[in-house]
């Protein structure tokens, strides 16, 4: 399905009457809405298992939130499987080959997308009495809950890309947080930085991080997906000699923390020291992760979110906003209207919500947001990162460059030239023979 470039008219004045309004659906926070249907208690028993992965303040609040449920279905029982994000989603494909996954899973969108093509994996959710999606944004759920007419998992929150600034050390470092930065004068102020204190780095990363930014680049040269739905490239080698070339100079110039260092924290940047202990003020990220790189800073530090980089003559903005995660249903459940009946209340329920917060950035359903925000439960930089994205949004990402196997290459030349083991012109060369041969490979495979 081509899912479209959604610029978020229709989500955006969703989002922005509840969040700059701080309205109210006119029911307490605390307020558990749903308490009718018990039925579960009334006959038997029913244990379900729910997966996620996140930082220590997800993990909380979601076991915080299967404990309310214990009075909505006291008959229902929840077993929490959570983990960070290493590892993780090898789990779930693992579990759902061979039939062992959660009832519920929290799953990342380029693995739904995959997942998708290969089999059928998940609950139609539409088709379920006991899912209310009145709730969502129609447009949100069409672009990335929707797949082959049915409705496979649904968005957990609203999430864009953005940098997420420890205010209170930039200011220290004189390093302008009110900056709209561009390729050119974000690499002049990183060199100037590290130049004056080599054990100050401006941007927190990892590879991942830096594959982002590689095809963000690519995206703003040329106004195209990088990789495009009929599997071939929208770069030239030209595009992709200057964005590793970029990527080169800021490594060589000090920018990022060397990447030997920073991919320790793979998957879980929130535990980098040099982001504990402030010697990095900006952490270019999706925004549902700023809960994590906040709770591990001093107490009373500022942190706040700005747009991420945007060349100045830039075609497409490059701004990514998706869902933070999706939930889906496994269609091995033995107890699908159970599972999907917990579901619906988890993203449904003003009560919560309420407890949920943001621990998955801007809730995507209106009543959510409206419980969330009168319980003082959404950070101000979120909904800030948020309301900048929908505003900027650049093009969606198409479930080709979302592949795992297409995001590889990047990730293995990002890294080749972060370690300065090749050349942008080197670079360059191998990501379009590889991915010329990757993409032919996929295609060959539809």
């Amino acid at each position: 399905m081509k899912r479209n470039k959604w610029g978020a008219m229709g989500l955006a004045s969703l989002l922005l009457a509840s969040l700059l309004g701080g309205c109210s659906s006119g029911k307490s926070a605390s307020d558990t809405s749903t308490n009718a249907g018990n039925a579960a208690n009334a006959e038997e028993k029913v244990t379900l298992r729910f997966s996620w992965w996140g930082g220590e303040d997800r993990h909380a609040a979601t076991l915080a939130a299967i404990e309310a449920y214990k009075q909505v279905e006291p008959g229902v029982t929840i077993e929490a499987e959570y983990q960070g994000f290493d590892g993780y989603e090898q789990k779930i494909k693992t579990q759902l080959a061979g039939k062992t996954s959660a009832d519920i899973m929290q799953l990342d969108l380029p693995w739904l997308q995959e997942l998708t093509k290969k089999g059928d994996f998940f609950v139609d959710l539409k088709a379920q009495p006991e899912f209310d999606a009145s709730g969502f944004d129609q447009g949100f759920l069409d672009n990335y809950g929707m797949y082959d007419g049915k409705l496979a998992a649904v968005p957990t929150g609203v999430n864009a890309y953005c940098l997420i600034i420890n205010k209170s050390l930039a200011d220290k470092l004189n390093v302008d947080s009110a900056a709209q930065w561009t390729w050119d004068s974000l690499l002049e102020a990183g060199k100037q930085l590290h130049a004056q204190d080599s054990s100050k780095y401006l941007l927190l990363t990892d590879h991942a991080a830096l594959r982002q930014d590689m095809v963000t680049m690519l995206k703003q040269r040329t106004g195209k997906q990088w990789v495009q739905e009929d599997y071939t490239l929208g770069f030239t080698k030209e595009d992709a000699a200057a964005s590793f070339d970029w990527l080169y100079q800021a490594m060589q110039a000090g920018v990022y923390q060397p990447l030997g260092e920073s991919d320790l924290f793979f998957g879980k940047i929130d535990q980098n020291p040099k982001w504990i202990n402030q010697e990095i003020p900006i952490a270019p990220s999706m925004s549902s992760i700023l809960p994590s790189l906040k709770t591990v800073l001093p107490e009373g530090t500022e942190v706040i979110t700005a747009l991420p980089v945007i060349a100045k003559d830039a075609k497409d903005s490059g701004v990514l906003v998706r869902p933070s995660q999706l939930f889906a249903v496994s269609n091995d459940s033995a107890h699908k209207a159970e599972a999907v009946k917990f579901l619906s209340w988890f993203m449904n329920d003003p009560g919560a919500a309420a407890i949920l917060g943001d621990v998955r950035s801007v809730p995507p359903v209106k009543a959510s947001q409206e419980a969330a925000v009168t319980a003082g439960k959404i950070d101000a930089a979120i909904t800030n990162a948020v309301e900048l994205g929908l505003s900027h949004a650049g093009l969606v990402d198409n479930a080709v460059a979302n592949n795992s196997e297409v995001q590889k290459i990047m990730d293995d030349i990002v890294q080749k030239v972060s370690y300065g083991k090749s050349n942008a012109e080197q670079a360059a060369d191998e990501l379009i023979a590889s991915l010329t041969s990757k993409l032919k490979d996929l295609q060959d495979r539809e």
